[in-house]
């Protein structure tokens, strides 16, 4: 997942707020996505997908949404609905038939612009920045994501991302699978100074690694070696903090760093 990109993310979260203020929506708690997605002329429906998490089928200003069915977890399965909404109201022109995989829910820098202005707008649904934002003051450890995530009805995924998108803080999250790092997101403020290999296997000296190797994770954040995370260190920091989010359903940990 590249660090930079030259999307222009303005217009996808404009449209967001727009539903926002169109509706008269206050809190998240309100969004309740298949009266939204129907008032919008989309009848939203579970079934089975082979390779995706959601699909979305258009004819003139009715459509069609399939979420699948084996999403487990209400958070993804709404980031899911807001993404297809976001082509809704953004692709209009561009998409009569679209389907969406889990990997396009995470695009922010990498893949088709479509897919990332999907993700910006089911963002700023989802965890609109004048409610987000003013959540995310603390130190980015397991408890604020998990409080944040059942807050914003959101996935803990989702909800760290938002943070790197939002905090000013030197931030990043890793998500190992089996061991070795599937994708990273660092903040503004790590951007052009960091890099970790992808595929890299997670260091034997992480929290991450605990957890991989069926040791109970800490219960508090782990000052652990910088250097053993990274590729490429631009920083005059030797160690880190790390909190993790252990996801042993899909043999998974999701590792929230920082520096103090």
């Amino acid at each position: 997942m590249k660090r930079t990109t030259t999307f222009n993310n303005d217009l996808p979260a404009a449209e967001a707020t727009r539903l926002w203020q169109q509706f008269g929506l206050d809190d998240t708690n309100e969004l309740a996505f298949e009266n939204l997605a129907m008032t919008l002329g989309v009848l939203v429906f579970d079934g089975p997908l082979n390779s995706a998490d959601a699909w979305l089928l258009r004819k003139g200003n009715k459509g069609l949404m399939r979420v699948s069915d084996s999403i487990r977890e209400p958070g993804r399965r709404r980031f899911a609905i807001a993404h297809e909404l976001g082509h809704w109201k953004l692709h209009q022109s561009v998409t009569q038939l679209v389907s969406c995989t889990t990997e396009d829910m995470v695009a922010r820098y990498q893949g088709s612009s479509p897919e990332v202005e999907a993700n910006v707008f089911a963002a700023e649904l989802l965890m609109p920045l004048h409610l987000f934002r003013p959540a995310i003051e603390e130190p980015p450890t397991a408890k604020l994501i998990n409080c944040l995530a059942d807050r914003f009805e959101t996935s803990r995924t989702s909800t760290a991302f938002r943070i790197t998108e939002l905090t000013q803080r030197s931030f990043l999250i890793v998500l190992s699978k089996s061991g070795h790092v599937k994708w990273w997101q660092a903040s503004e403020a790590l951007q052009n100074k960091i890099w970790i290999r992808q595929n890299k296997p997670v260091p034997s000296s992480s929290v991450a690694a605990q957890c991989f190797n069926g040791q109970e994770s800490p219960t508090t954040p782990q000052e652990v070696p910088l250097n053993d995370w990274l590729t490429r260190n631009n920083t005059n920091a030797e160690s880190i903090f790390e909190d993790v989010i252990p996801m042993p359903e899909y043999d998974q940990v999701l590792s929230l760093l920082w520096l103090d």
